[in-house]
């Protein structure tokens, strides 16, 4: 754990696409960052049924999603490398 206790929470993100260049980005799903680094979102748009996904991060996340990331919370600190043994 870090000496920072914000550094263990997750950020919220939503995903924004752009349908032309005239419109305004449309929100197409909503996310969470994990103190690790992983993300995955929730697109309720999905048809009939929601879409989860999950990735090694937040812009893995939106690239499926054809979407760039909206930080709702700050944007995370990459996570720390682990730790070796002496």
């Amino acid at each position: 754990m870090s000496s920072d206790p914000t550094g263990d929470m997750p950020s919220r993100f939503a995903l924004l696409a752009y349908t032309d260049d005239d419109s305004p980005p449309q929100i197409v799903g909503w996310g969470l960052a994990l103190p690790d680094g992983s993300a995955f979102a929730v697109n309720p748009h999905g048809g009939p049924r929601t879409l989860v996904t999950l990735c090694g991060n937040a812009d893995g996340v939106a690239r499926l999603h054809n979407a760039d990331v909206a930080w709702i919370d700050d944007e995370p600190s990459p996570p720390s490398p682990p730790h070796s043994p002496p």
